[in-house]
C-alpha cells in the first residue's frame, strides 16, 4: 500500500526491523492471535511458541523468564534484549519496531486516498454502510 508521498508501507516497514521478536502465546488465548495477525499483516519476522503445546522444559523456560520480567499473562512479546509487552497492545508493539501507530496509518491512507479522490475529480461516493 503506497502512502502520500509513494512509498509502500510494508516494504518500509519489514526494512525498518532492526529488532528480533520473540512471542509467546497460548493456542486458544483470542488476544495471542490477535498479536500474530498484527506481526503478520505488517511481514514482521517474529519467533513464537504456543505455551500450552510446548514440552515442559520449554514451558518452564518460559515461566522462568516470563516470571522473572513480572509477567503472568499472555500474549507475552519479546523485543530484542530487554523490552516486552504484555498483553495485545499494537501501539506499543509499533513504538517497539519503529512503526507509526494504526491510527496513525489509517489517518495517513484516509488522507492519501482523499488526494487522490479529489484529484481524479471522483468524490466519496461511498458512505458508512459501502466499502468493502
Amino acid at each position: 500500500m503506497l502512502d502520500a508521498a509513494g512509498r509502500d508501507h510494508e516494504e518500509s516497514q519489514v526494512a525498518d526491523q532492526r529488532v528480533s521478536v520473540v512471542l509467546y502465546a497460548l493456542s486458544t488465548c483470542p488476544w495471542s492471535r490477535n498479536a500474530r495477525a498484527w506481526l503478520d499483516n505488517r511481514h514482521i519476522t517474529y519467533d513464537f511458541i504456543d505455551y500450552d503445546l510446548a514440552a515442559e522444559d520449554t514451558q518452564a523456560h518460559i515461566q522462568q523468564e516470563m516470571l522473572g520480567r513480572g509477567a503472568s499473562a499472555f500474549p507475552f512479546v519479546k523485543f530484542g534484549d530487554s523490552d516486552f509487552i504484555i498483553g495485545y497492545n499494537p501501539d506499543a508493539f509499533a513504538r517497539l519496531l519503529g512503526l507509526p501507530k494504526d491510527a496513525e496509518l489509517e489517518t495517513d491512507e484516509s488522507e492519501a486516498a482523499l488526494e487522490r479522490d479529489g484529484a481524479s475529480g471522483q468524490g466519496g461516493s461511498q458512505g458508512a454502510a459501502g466499502g468493502d
